[in-house]
C-alpha cells in the first residue's frame, strides 16, 4: 500500500479505502485492512490532522497537561512530526480532564465531556482520518448522527417521508440509558475488526484511548467511550451500527430467495405475503425513532430491541424514557422537533401529512440562555468587547433559527420569543445610545437583515481609526445590532442523495450543488521542494520557519491562486516563496495564513530591498511599495 507524500494523494487514498469497501459488499467478499499504522506515521497525514484540529475552537481547550494547539505549532517542524511518531510507537494515553455541560433541553441535567490532551487529539484525528472511508462505506443510510454532509433536518425528513409513504404513524421514541458510559471496549473492537481494521497496532491503539483514565478520579477507564473525543463520534456510530444491521435485517434488507426489480417491489411483497412486522429506523447517534404499523407491531419490536441491547450489545433501554407514539393523536419529539400527522384526505396519498414544529421546551431553556448573555452586554468592558459579544449573540441567535429552519411552524415558535428579546436587547444596549433602527439599516448581518425592516435595537461604532475624535464623521460610523429571532424562515429539506459522500468525486459534487459551499483545494504540498530542503536553505535556528510556516505554506498558495501577489504571474516549485507580510508580529501570529503572502522570487527581493524600483509596471511597483510599508510596525 503505497503511502501518501501529500495531502491529495492522501484524499485519493481515502476514496480508494471507500470505493474498495463498496466493491467488497457488493461482492460479499470479507474486509481486510492492513498496514494501516504506516499510513497514519506519514508527515502528510500528520500535518493534515494537525491543520484540522487547528481550525477547531476546542483548540484553545487545554487537556489534563495544560498544552493548547498554539503551543505545537511554534515548535520546530522535525520535533512535531518525530514527536508524533515516537508516540505512535509507544502509546500510551494521557488522562481526560472531565467538564460537565447542561444537556440541551434537559433542566438540571449535565453531559460530562473527557477532554484530551492535545498530542492525544492529534492522534485521535490521525487514526479517524484513516479508518473512517472504511467505516463510513458500511454505515447504515439512514444513521445521520456525526457523519459527513449529513445533519439533523435530513433525519426528520425521511421520518416524515417515512409516515407519508406507508401511512404508518405508530413510532418508538428510543432511548439508550447511558449510552456513551456503557460502551462496551471488547464488543467494539470485535465490531472494527469484523468491519475490516486488521491492523492489530491500530486496534491497540484504539483500546489505548478507551481505557484513557480520567484526571483526579480514575487511571483507567474500563467501560464507555468518552464524550469530547474527536474519534468517540465515529466509534459511538460503529458501536450501534450492528444494531442497524439487526433491525434492518428484519425488514428493510431482509433477504429473501426471491429476486424483486426494485427494494418498493419486493417491500410491497413482504407486507402482503409474510408475518413480518414492518420496522423503519431512523438514528442520529443515540437518539433513534422506529415507525411501525401498529401499535402491537411497536410494543413486540421495542421489546425485542431491548432484548438485542441487552444480550448482543451490553446496553439497556430506558423503559421510562422509550415511548411508542401515535403520531396522529399526539406528536413524537425527535431531534429537538415535534412531528404530528394531520389528517388532509385531499393532498396526501394515505391522507396525512406531517407539521413539524420547534420543541417549545427546548426553546425555552435557549432562550433563557440568550437572554442572560443580553443582559451581560451591560458590564462590557469597552465598546471593542461588546461588539464582540453582541456578534456572539447574533451567532446564537441565528444557530438557533437555522438548526430549526428545517421545520414548517419554525416562524410560529420563534417569533412568540421576539418581544421578550427585543427588549432585553434594548435595555442592555440602552447605556451605550442604543436607537430603534430598521434592520435593514445596520451594518452587521446585511444578506439576513437585507429585506428586514422590522425595528431592533442597535449602537453607533466608530471603527479605531488614527483620525482626532472632532474629525469623525458619519462615514467612520457603523450601526451594529441584535438580530431578531423572529428572522426565521422554513427551508425545505430534500431527502438524503445517498450518493452524496466525502469519499467520491460525485459524492463531493452532489453536496457542494446542495450546500452551496465551494469545495476546499488540496494542501498544494507538491508545488513545493520537500520539507528537508526547505530546513536546509532557511536559517533553521529561526523560530519563524516553524510547523506552522511549513503547513500554511501550502494554503496560502490555493488562496492566493498560485499567483504572484505583485505581478500576478503563475509561479512554480524553482519560483515560489512565502512572504511574511508583518515579521514583526509575535511568534503566535507571524504564520498565520493571514500575514502570508505568494510571491515569485525576483520581487520577495525587490520587497526586501531598499532600491528604486524601475523597469516594472506601476500596478506592479505599488504592491511591492504596499508590502514594502507593512515590514515595518508604524507607531500611531
Amino acid at each position: 500500500m503505497s503511502r501518501p507524500r501529500t495531502e491529495a494523494e492522501y484524499k485519493s487514498l481515502q476514496d480508494k479505502f471507500y470505493n474498495q469497501t463498496k466493491k467488497c459488499l457488493e461482492r460479499n467478499e470479507r474486509l481486510s485492512f492492513k498496514g494501516l499504522l504506516e499510513i497514519v506515521k506519514c508527515d502528510a497525514v500528520i500535518i493534515t490532522a494537525i491543520h484540522k484540529l487547528k481550525a477547531n475552537k476546542g483548540s484553545r481547550t487545554p487537556g489534563s497537561d495544560g498544552i493548547v494547539m498554539e503551543d505545537i505549532l511554534v515548535k520546530d517542524y522535525r520535533e512535531v512530526v518525530e514527536g508524533v511518531k515516537k508516540k505512535l510507537d509507544n502509546y500510551k494515553a494521557l488522562p481526560v480532564r472531565r467538564k460537565l455541560i447542561p444537556k440541551t433541553g434537559k433542566k438540571g441535567e449535565f453531559r460530562p465531556l473527557g477532554i484530551p490532551a492535545i498530542i492525544d487529539r492529534v492522534i485521535q484525528e490521525l487514526i479517524r482520518g484513516v479508518i473512517e472511508p472504511i467505516i463510513e462505506a458500511q454505515f447504515y443510510d439512514h444513521s445521520y448522527g456525526f457523519r459527513p454532509m449529513r445533519e439533523a433536518g435530513q433525519a426528520v425528513e425521511y421520518l416524515n417521508h417515512i409516515m407519508r409513504r406507508t401511512g404508518y404513524t405508530w413510532c418508538i421514541e428510543g432511548d439508550i440509558s447511558k449510552f456513551f458510559d456503557e460502551v462496551n471496549h471488547r464488543i467494539l473492537l470485535k465490531t472494527l475488526w469484523s468491519m475490516g481494521i486488521r491492523d492489530k497496532r491500530i486496534l491497540m491503539i484504539i483500546k489505548e484511548m478507551l481505557e484513557a483514565g480520567i484526571m483526579n478520579e480514575c487511571s483507567r477507564n474500563e467501560l464507555g467511550t468518552p464524550q469530547g473525543g474527536i474519534i468517540s463520534p465515529l466509534l459511538a456510530n460503529l458501536y450501534l451500527h450492528r444494531m442497524d444491521m439487526w433491525i434492518t435485517k428484519e425488514w428493510y434488507n431482509k433477504k429473501t430467495r426471491k429476486s424483486f426489480v426494485s427494494q418498493a417491489s419486493k417491500i410491497s411483497t413482504l407486507k402482503h405475503h409474510s408475518t413480518l412486522k414492518p420496522a423503519y429506523l431512523i438514528r442520529y447517534a443515540d437518539d433513534w425513532v422506529i415507525v411501525c404499523r401498529s401499535k402491537t407491531d411497536a410494543e413486540k419490536w421495542k421489546y425485542r430491541i431491548g432484548e438485542y441491547l441487552g444480550n448482543t450489545l451490553k446496553l439497556r433501554l430506558s423503559e421510562e424514557k422509550t415511548l411508542i407514539t401515535d403520531a396522529r393523536k399526539k406528536p413524537l419529539k425527535f431531534l429537538g422537533f415535534k412531528i404530528k400527522m394531520l389528517s388532509n384526505r385531499g393532498k396526501a396519498t394515505h391522507g396525512i401529512l406531517p407539521k413539524v414544529t420547534p420543541d417549545e421546551e427546548r426553546i425555552d431553556l435557549k432562550v433563557k440562555e440568550l437572554r442572560k448573555a443580553i443582559r451581560r452586554l451591560k458590564y462590557a468592558k469597552n465598546k471593542e468587547f461588546l461588539i464582540s459579544d453582541i456578534n456572539l449573540i447574533n451567532s446564537q441567535i441565528r444557530g438557533i433559527i437555522n438548526y430549526y429552519s428545517a421545520a414548517d411552524g419554525v416562524n410560529e415558535v420563534l417569533r412568540k420569543y421576539k418581544e421578550t428579546l427585543k427588549y432585553a436587547s434594548y435595555k442592555a444596549l440602552k447605556k451605550y445610545g442604543a436607537k430603534w433602527t430598521p434592520a435593514n439599516k445596520t451594518d452587521n448581518l446585511r444578506e439576513v437583515h437585507e429585506e428586514r425592516t422590522e425595528q431592533i435595537a442597535a449602537i453607533e461604532y466608530v471603527v479605531p481609526k488614527r483620525i482626532p475624535k472632532k474629525h469623525i464623521t458619519e462615514k467612520d460610523k457603523i450601526v451594529v445590532g441584535i438580530t431578531s429571532i423572529a428572522f426565521a424562515k422554513w427551508q425545505m429539506v430534500t431527502k438524503k442523495k445517498l450518493t452524496e459522500s466525502p469519499y467520491t468525486i460525485d459524492g463531493r459534487e452532489h453536496y457542494t450543488k446542495r450546500s452551496k459551499k465551494k469545495a476546499a483545494l488540496y494542501r498544494a504540498d507538491s508545488i513545493f521542494n520537500d520539507i528537508q530542503s526547505v530546513l536546509i536553505a532557511y536559517d533553521t535556528k529561526s523560530q519563524i520557519y516553524n510547523f506552522e510556516y511549513l503547513m500554511n505554506r501550502g494554503y496560502t498558495f490555493n488562496r492566493d491562486r498560485g499567483k504572484c501577489r505583485c505581478c500576478s504571474d503563475f509561479v512554480t516549485g524553482e519560483t515560489v516563496n512565502i512572504h511574511h507580510v508583518k515579521p514583526y508580529l509575535p511568534l503566535n501570529e507571524i504564520n498565520k495564513v493571514a500575514n502570508l503572502a505568494t510571491v515569485c522570487k525576483p520581487c520577495h527581493y525587490r520587497i526586501h530591498n531598499e532600491k528604486e524600483l524601475t523597469g516594472i509596471p506601476p500596478t506592479v511597483g505599488k504592491r511591492i511599495e504596499s508590502f514594502r510599508k507593512k515590514l515595518v510596525k508604524q507607531i500611531a
